[in-house]
């Protein structure tokens, strides 16, 4: 396990939390276009429902990127396919995830109108929480295997 590492996962959770729960409900009080909701009363509705579904999203992401992490800092890679064998668990741990936005949405909802915003807010924080961070803090020799990771590692130089 390199320092760089772990730094990089926690930088980008941080952050994934910060846009999570500090940004997403801002820009639902800012009642941008697309983010106002006239069916439900703002403040309870995000901390009674949005915060909860976020909290699930986050929750579910942020463990999956770490078991993809201390599986990836185990892994005993002996030739290509052996890494091969590795992208079919990168995916099945993102399903976890984008199952939780369907959780998240079909029951802490609260209302139809935040349904695109909730679905495209939650999407954007599973690229954040769990594709870019194990894209760009993969270990060893599975550092390539989560998709777009060579050219996200080369902007980190990694």
């Amino acid at each position: 396990m390199k320092a760089s590492e772990v730094i990089r996962i926690i930088v980008f959770s941080l952050i994934g939390a910060l846009a999570m729960f500090w940004l997403q409900p801002l820009i639902y009080r800012s009642r941008w276009t697309g983010f106002i909701l006239t069916d439900v009363r703002l403040e309870p509705w995000l901390s009674n429902f949005y915060m909860t579904g976020a909290t699930v999203v986050f929750a579910v992401s942020f463990v999956c990127t770490i078991i993809w992490y201390v599986l990836a800092a185990k892994a005993q890679i002996r030739d290509g396919k052996d890494a091969e064998r590795w992208v079919l668990i990168w995916w099945v741990l993102l399903f976890p995830p984008v199952l939780s936005i369907c959780v998240a949405i079909g029951f802490f909802r609260g209302t139809d109108q935040a349904l695109l915003s909730l679905t495209t807010f939650f999407l954007i924080n599973i690229l954040f929480l769990y594709w870019l961070t194990t894209a760009t803090s993969s270990p060893g020799a599975l550092k390539f295997v989560p998709p777009g990771a060579f050219l996200v590692r080369r902007l980190f130089r990694d």
